[in-house]
């Protein structure tokens, strides 16, 4: 039977387009209710959208059919004013054929919905209306969830009558149609900017690009990307499903020539495109633009934008590296919870150039204690064999990233949930993560999501063309609400910075012993204290010693404290001699650190520190090591690192890398010889957006290696103390002062500010 258009089917008559409704008044009635529209998610298939399914027409090409993908399509019911609804029949497509699955909501505002029909099956009988009766409820929308059918995941209904009573309500002389949406992969549009097929106000894209020449990777804010801004290198809509795509080279945009991984990568942004609110803030303190755990500190959650926090995504990873060291062909990062200094969670996708399957695996690095290392398909080695379950280049699949607190006694636990779900719909978990020992649950501490393609890999011979690409289709980030009542923050002694005056350019001292005393007998001299051991420090004119040995050992010494302005650079240099034994496979062997010292007096003085007597004075500190590889058996290996002081409580300065965070490393292969002399430096420059830190080692007036790294959005601004520590048997063979062979010999040292 085919009626005229938009003349509502029933059980009884229906009214005609412009007229009222029948008998909707009565609420003892059950009569056809006027539904005024019927809308979708935009995602229907061509000319089958979802206002067929109220004009009357009972023929198979005057339907709604929406593919589910993955999900249920919701199809919207408006009564155009609260109603007394007492049933809704639906004529199924291919009705008498197949069962299709669904259920069945309604909602008086169109905001909290209530299930009516309980998720289940059509009859599978007939092509003709299919009742589904209830308590009568109040209700102006009325929303079917539609689940796909016992063939597919297709959904599609060919008409739908509402019964019940209330009030007269007038149909639009014109449908209500739904815009279609694109027609790539899950809606999107291969015709517009990533900006327009997502929701980007809430995030930030860096890319490797360096346009400005300001010699760091750019950064496009969220109005400007929200509103379209691409980049054809790099972050742009893929053309044949529209879905976003995120491609980095190794020779994207550096600090220096040997600067560590590069990355297209959006950063989530809580602040939402107002400016007034800042990414960060000094102290590490959150604010309205970051998130914390619900295992925080009332007040950090007060002071937060929102509390957990779950990030989802559908991707495909299209490329990866194909060379380079061992340890990093084929891994990138997709999907990160950024922390203020670590990352709770790191996850990778790799493929060795031999496997035909990838594998993903996360790491958890923690505030404090060791990073771990967590295999959810296949295995992070870089010798695996193909693992069967894992996943290949295209496909596509998805990601849940979840933290979630939960109760234990009196305390919430942070615990870190991730999901993998394949394109056949089949899910994997990882064991959920127990995160109470990590360190983020504390008041300087706050959260932010990342996702894009982070390479893992600087050693492509091939940078220009060895890249990774990674494609997302959908991509969302939700919070809890933080609380609106709790007490403020109370920052820490060492968050708000000592009054300091700005930097002047000029040497600030340039120390040559020439005087045989570590004292500042001079004018150009500085004060020198032993840091782990008193035995650390031997001293005779023209060279002071950092005896070591076999015995791991430190030396500082402090200057008045100088805060950085804008392209100023701090520099320390330092001239010395190996002695006549070097030892071999000494990794990050010989470090160097600057800090600010917080105003600490006691730091002025000889102090002591080892793994079993830390020192708190050193906790805290806020700076940076750089260090160097000793006699490594692989010469190509040794680097220069980069790393953060953390505030933590390890008390030993340069004692360990555990109170570190590190940043980045590179530089040219080097090697140290015994009895040589050598100049290094280590500089910071303040630049408008971070901190770049650097190193570089020098012999007979050649630079040997060289590497800088960009600590962006760095709060560090103020030094004041340098230090030098050697590991045990790393120069030299006796731990005794005024003995042969029993470490460094220091010739000069100097720190000064450049303009």
């Amino acid at each position: 039977m085919r009626k005229s258009k938009w003349i509502v089917m029933g059980v009884c008559v229906a009214s005609v387009i412009g007229s009222q409704a029948m008998a909707n008044a009565a609420c003892d009635a059950d009569e056809s209710l006027t539904i005024v529209s019927a809308t979708d998610d935009g995602l229907y298939e061509e000319t089958h959208g979802p206002e067929n399914t109220i004009d009357g027409d009972f023929q198979s090409d005057s339907r709604w059919s929406n593919q589910g993908q993955g999900e249920p399509k919701p199809l919207l019911l408006d009564l155009g004013a609260p109603q007394t609804l007492k049933s809704l029949s639906v004529a199924w497509h291919k009705g008498d054929s197949r069962k299709s699955a669904f259920s069945i909501e309604t909602s008086v505002d169109g905001t909290g919905f209530t299930e009516i029909v309980p998720a289940g099956q059509s009859g599978g009988t007939t092509l003709e209306l299919e009742a589904y009766t209830f308590e009568p409820t109040e209700a102006q929308f009325i929303r079917i969830i539609a689940n796909g059918n016992e063939s597919n995941d297709w959904n599609s209904i060919v008409e739908v009558v509402a019964t019940g009573c209330g009030v007269p309500v007038e149909m639009p002389d014109q449908p209500v149609l739904t815009e279609r949406k694109g027609t790539g992969l899950f809606g999107l549009d291969p015709e517009k900017t990533p900006g327009e097929n997502f929701d980007l106000l809430g995030w930030y894209v860096t890319t490797p690009a360096d346009d400005d020449g300001d010699g760091k990777s750019d950064s496009v804010y969220e109005a400007e990307l929200a509103a379209g801004w691409t980049d054809p290198r790099f972050f742009y809509t893929d053309p044949a499903t529209g879905g976003m795509v995120f491609r980095v080279t190794p020779a994207g945009a550096k600090t220096s020539k040997n600067t560590s991984y590069t990355r297209t990568e959006l950063r989530g942004m809580l602040r939402r495109g107002d400016y007034a609110i800042q990414t960060r803030v000094d102290g590490g303190y959150p604010n309205k633009n970051n998130w914390v755990f619900s295992s925080a500190p009332l007040s950090a959650q007060t002071a937060a934008a929102g509390v957990d926090g779950k990030m989802t995504a559908t991707l495909s990873v299209n490329q990866v590296t194909r060379q380079g060291k061992a340890y990093q062909v084929g891994r990138v990062v997709i999907g990160q919870i950024h922390a203020k200094n670590d990352e709770p969670i790191r996850l990778y996708y790799r493929k060795l150039p031999q496997n035909k399957f990838g594998s993903l695996y996360f790491a958890h690095d923690p505030e404090i204690g060791k990073e771990v290392w967590v295999d959810v398909i296949g295995s992070r080695g870089d010798r695996i064999d193909n693992p069967d379950d894992g996943i290949a280049l295209d496909e596509i699949f998805s990601y849940e990233i979840e933290v979630k607190g939960e109760p234990e006694g009196d305390q919430i636990i942070p615990m870190l949930h991730l999901k993998i779900i394949r394109d056949d719909g089949s899910e994997v978990m990882a064991e959920p993560f127990d995160m109470r020992d990590s360190g983020f649950s504390v008041e300087d501490e706050f959260m932010f999501f990342k996702a894009g393609a982070y390479s893992g890999n600087n050693t492509s011979p091939e940078p220009e063309t060895d890249f990774d690409r990674v494609i997302f289709y959908k991509l969302d980030a939700t919070h809890d609400p933080a609380p609106t009542d709790g007490p403020a923050l109370e920052m820490k002694a060492n968050a708000a910075p000592v009054e300091i005056a700005p930097a002047v350019p000029g040497v600030i001292f340039e120390d040559d012993f020439a005087d045989g005393s570590r004292d500042a007998g001079g004018a150009s001299d500085a004060n020198w204290w032993t840091t782990s051991s008193s035995s650390a420090i031997e001293i005779a004119p023209g060279a002071l010693g950092l005896v070591s040995g076999g015995s791991g050992r430190g030396i500082r010494t402090t200057f008045a404290p100088q805060a950085l302005a804008d392209g100023q650079t701090l520099v320390a240099s330092f001239d010395f001699t190996t002695p006549e034994s070097i030892g071999t496979d000494r990794d990050s062997a010989f470090r160097v650190g600057l800090y600010d010292k917080l105003g600490r007096a006691e730091l002025e003085g000889d102090l002591s520190a080892s793994s079993k007597s830390p020192n708190p004075l050193y906790d805290g500190l806020p700076g940076y090591m750089i260090d160097f590889d000793i006699g490594l058996g692989n010469p190509d290996a040794a680097n220069i690192d980069v790393r953060k002081h953390k505030d933590d409580t390890h008390g030993r300065l340069l004692g360990t890398t555990k109170g570190y965070e590190r940043l980045g490393g590179g530089g040219a292969p080097y090697q140290f010889e015994p009895g040589t002399s050598y100049t290094g430096t280590m500089a910071v420059k303040k630049l408008a957006n971070g901190l770049e830190i650097s190193g570089s080692l020098t012999k007979d007036g050649t630079v040997l290696t060289e590497f800088s790294q960009l600590d962006e959005g760095s709060d560090v601004n103020n030094f004041g103390m340098l230090a030098f520590h050697v590991n045990s048997k790393t120069f030299g063979t006796s731990k005794k002062k005024d003995t042969p062979d029993n470490g460094l010999d220091f010739s000069s040292v100097s720190v000064e500010i450049l303009p």
